[in-house]
């Protein structure tokens, strides 16, 4: 009895000495890939797969961008979240930098549990709210679009404004 009694002692007095530090929450950048595999973003591909952007609004992304090499869209979004900025606004918005041919490594999208997460933009960007869409170009935010912006089925022109000369 007296050697459970110390054991017990010597294990309360080792777990009250062990702390651990509270890690501060990160976004994780996405690929095109791991976005449509992962479980927070189980609806991404169907809502992606039902925009029809307008090909004359996919053109003036296509130049922008190619005429602009130093630009580059970042989008923060919060997997799971109902919202019609998440659950439309991004989705249109990938696909219409899909269908305009936008090279994929200059479209950086972070997954956050919420606006304070850690990121790599946080010297030139504070986050509101999420999604938020940034246009970046040479270290500085060019532009943005808002969800407040956002009409159901304009997201193709938000991102075209928003990468336009």
């Amino acid at each position: 009895m007296k050697l459970f009694l110390a054991l017990a002692s010597v294990l309360v007095l080792a777990t009250a000495c062990t702390t651990t530090e509270p890690t501060d929450p990160v976004a994780e950048q996405l690929t095109m890939q791991q976005l449509t595999m992962s479980p927070g973003y189980s609806w991404f591909m169907a809502e992606m797969d039902s925009y029809l952007p307008k090909q004359t609004v996919l053109d003036d992304i296509s130049t922008s961008m190619t005429q602009n090499t130093n630009r580059r869209v970042c989008i923060f979004v919060k997997p799971s979240c109902s919202c019609r900025g998440t659950q439309r606004l991004f989705p249109q918005i990938v696909k219409a930098l899909v269908a305009a041919k936008v090279d994929m490594n200059r479209v950086e999208i972070w997954s956050m549990r919420g606006t304070t997460d850690k990121h790599p933009y946080q010297s030139i960007i504070t986050i509101g709210e999420l999604p938020a869409i940034y246009v970046i170009e040479n270290n500085a935010v060019r532009s943005m679009v808002s969800d407040k912006q956002y009409a159901d089925s304009n997201a193709a022109e938000l991102i075209a404004n928003a990468v336009r000369n």
